[in-house]
């Protein structure tokens, strides 16, 4: 939701008590199977639709 209202990466893994975004990115990859970014973009590209 963080990532969806706007926040960048870094503030998104800050909030989350992460402190190295490089760390962060690399948990919700294994996660969710795609970077933040390419999260938000999916999402994005399904509300344009």
């Amino acid at each position: 939701q963080l990532l969806m209202d706007g926040k960048n990466i870094s503030q998104v893994s800050e909030l989350c008590g992460y402190n190295s975004t490089s760390y962060f990115i690399s948990v919700f990859k294994e996660y969710y199977g795609m970077t933040p970014l390419h999260y938000v973009s999916q999402f994005k590209d399904r509300a344009i639709e």
